[in-house]
């Protein structure tokens, strides 16, 4: 049995937009992003200000923390929006394909925060030419697969 995918969303990447800075204790790469959404559970937009700010210690140790909002409509079609809070962390020059994170959600849904509000998700990050694809998983939800 594995965990079961609730959501995936659609990363856009302008790599023009990305900054760097690289200093003799490490390394700051910010990432701004859009993207979207479309599930069962939620859809919607990413509102601008979106980014992955990734630091690499002088030990070679790189933590990802992306943060992004949500613009959209729950299950119910009612309008509201989801924060996102993914992070991970990655072992010296290497980062696994797919990479996986532990993300967390706030929203102003009432049908979806005390679903989305517990500690219970995971996700995997899969890399394409336009940005990345990050599906959420469910971890205390088997699929049959």
């Amino acid at each position: 049995m594995n965990d079961t995918m609730i959501m995936e969303f659609k990363i856009t990447i302008d790599r023009n937009q990305i900054s760097t800075m690289v200093c003799e204790n490490g390394k700051v790469t910010i990432i701004p992003f859009g993207g979207t959404v479309d599930s069962d559970l939620f859809s919607g937009r990413i509102l601008p200000g979106a980014a992955d700010i990734q630091v690499t210690n002088a030990a070679g140790i790189r933590h990802m923390c992306a943060r992004y909002l949500f613009e959209g409509t729950d299950y119910t079609g009612k309008a509201c929006h989801l924060f996102v809070d993914n992070n991970g962390y990655f072992e010296r020059n290497h980062t696994p394909r797919p990479f996986e994170a532990l993300p967390t959600f706030m929203t102003d849904s009432e049908v979806l925060k005390d679903y989305l509000h517990g500690a219970h998700f995971r996700a995997e990050g899969y890399g394409n030419e336009r940005g990345v694809d990050i599906r959420i998983y469910d971890i205390d939800k088997k699929s049959e697969e």
